[in-house]
Order: structure tokens, then sequence, then C-alpha cells
């Protein structure tokens, strides 16, 4: 456990010292701190994109989310302002965990479980089969069958997975070291004809929720605990802003990728799937469909109060 700790405390000084190096007084550039190597692919192009055309945006991965809160915690703002430096992370499961609570000025908290939602939407999906995958001029009842197939399919894997998140909420709660990346939807689901089910030996959410524990090695609660906790997610705010946002990618990509398969089914003008401009899969999808993701109105406004800011206040300055 010490050792664990001590490289957290060494990744994060990594972090900071990679900031000092970088940071500059009266530079045209404004610094965020980050979670993960996924997160610069999003969220570099919506501030790029809000920023004058003189000024960049460096981004610094932290390592994950702790280590970007431990970073905001030790800051010295006496030293830097927090118009300039600022720091993005996932809300994952904080709105049911009252330790995880966050309420700073220069941090953004997504909307929902992680920055994934803003790209597994209907149309993202649309523009994915479009601009990687080579489906192009489709008229429009065709769109709107793909839109439907999508939205049915996504309908179907929320639910589906809605007591393993159940599952995850109370491992979480109870500290519990869960393996959350051992939980992989490919080996729950199948696509049939465009259509994502459940495996056979899947069906019943008792087979999903020991797959989940045997994966995340962490013991399974009683089928009460977890429909009592599925049940808080349902009220809050829906499932499918709680569905973790590497599950909800996979999703996303396996369904694109499924309908491009079976574009024939949707639309007359294929015999057979056109060639895909750009291979997508797991590891490159957020650096292909990150910067096409629309900005959420939140971050938006987090960016136009803190980053473009400093931005006038550095040109009045000058």
């Amino acid at each position: 456990m010490i050792d664990i700790h001590e490289a957290a405390f060494e990744t994060t000084n990594i972090a900071y010292h990679e900031f000092l190096l970088f940071y500059k007084i009266g530079k045209p550039v404004v610094y965020g701190f980050v979670e993960g190597r996924e997160d610069p692919s999003f969220y570099r192009s919506v501030i790029d994109n809000m920023l004058p055309t003189n000024w960049e945006v460096k981004l610094i991965r932290a390592g994950g989310k702790r280590k970007v809160l431990k970073l905001l915690a030790g800051m010295d703002w006496g030293r830097f302002s927090k118009k300039q430096v600022c720091f993005f992370v996932d809300r994952d499961l904080s709105d049911f965990l009252a330790e995880d609570k966050h309420a700073v000025q220069n941090l953004y908290v997504t909307d929902s479980y992680s920055i994934e939602y803003e790209v597994a939407t209907v149309a993202m999906v649309m523009r994915t089969l479009e601009e990687i995958l080579g489906v192009t001029d489709i008229a429009s009842p065709e769109i709107e069958k793909i839109q439907r197939t999508y939205k049915s399919n996504l309908d179907v894997f929320i639910e589906a997975m809605a007591c393993v998140m159940a599952q995850i909420l109370i491992w979480r709660r109870s500290g519990a070291s869960a393996c959350l990346n051992n939980i992989e939807p490919k080996e729950l689901f199948i696509f049939i004809d465009g259509k994502l089910s459940l495996k056979s030996q899947f069906v019943s959410q008792a087979d999903r929720i020991r797959y989940a524990s045997s994966r995340a090695r962490v013991p399974f609660s009683t089928e009460g605990e977890i429909q009592a906790a599925e049940q808080e997610l349902r009220i809050k705010d829906g499932l499918r802003k709680y569905t973790r946002g590497k599950y909800l990618i996979w999703f996303f990509i396996q369904c694109a990728k499924e309908i491009h398969q079976q574009i024939s089914k949707f639309t007359a003008k294929y015999k057979a799937p056109p060639k895909a401009r750009v291979e997508l899969g797991f590891q490159n999808a957020m650096a292909i469909l990150g910067p096409r993701a629309r900005c959420p109105q939140s971050l938006k406004k987090f960016i136009e109060v803190s980053f473009l800011e400093h931005v006038r206040q550095s040109t009045a300055g000058n």
C-alpha cells in the first residue's frame, strides 16, 4: 500500500513538473489538467475552437481523477491564476458518493458519467457512418431508420447494463477495489442483423452480475441491494447518464460498425458495405470521435468564465 501511494505521488509530481516546464508568465497559453490519455482528444478541440487564434491550450494528463484533484488541492494560487489553470474530471458516480462532491471555481465536472457520453449520440453515429465508414448520400427516410435502430440498440444496452452499474455503485460506496476495466461488454452482447441482444448465457440479471463480479474480482451483492441501487440510478437522472463511459463507447463503436456492415438492410444504394476511410476501434475511438463531438453547454460556459476571461484580462492589460 505504501508503494502504491508513493507511485501515485510520483505520478502527480511528474504532471506538476511538466506543467512548470511549459508555464511562462504572460505567454498566450491556458493550461488544463485532465485525467487520462483519451481526454485531450475531446477537450483540446473544444477549447481551441473557442480561443483567439493567437492563443493555445496545453493539456497535461495527471493519470486519474484522484491525481487531478490532488494537483488542484496542492496548487499555489498565489502564484497561478485560477482562470488560466483549470482542471477537468469525469463525474463518474459522484452524485451518489458523499465524499466525491466537487464545487470549485476552476474545476469542470462532466454532466454525465464521462466525456464519452458526448460522443455516443444519434448525431455522432451519422457523422461516423459518413465521415469515417464511408456511408454517404442516403435519403432522409433511410437516415431515420438508422437512427431508430441506434436508439433501440442503445436502450437495450443501457437496460442490460443497469444491474452492472448498480453493482458498481455498491462497490464504490463500500470502497471495494474493483477492476472495472476487466468487465467487457463484448462478452455479454451480440449483434444479429443490426440488432443488439444479450448472449443466451447472460439473459439473466444474476448471470450478468456473477460475470461482473468474477471479472472485477469483488464479491457480488444481494438481489435486493442491487435492485435498490438500480432504482437510485433510475430516479436521479436516468440510467444512461450513469453508464460507465468505456462501456458506452464500446457500444457506440460496435453499433456504428454493425450498421455499416448491414447497410444494405437500411438503404438500397449499397449492396455491400463501402470501404471505411479510417479503421475505427476501441484504441483510437476517442482520438477520431472526440474532436467531432459537440461541446456541452456546461463546458462552453465554464471555458467562457475561466480561460476566455483570462484572455480578456490579459488583453486588457497590454
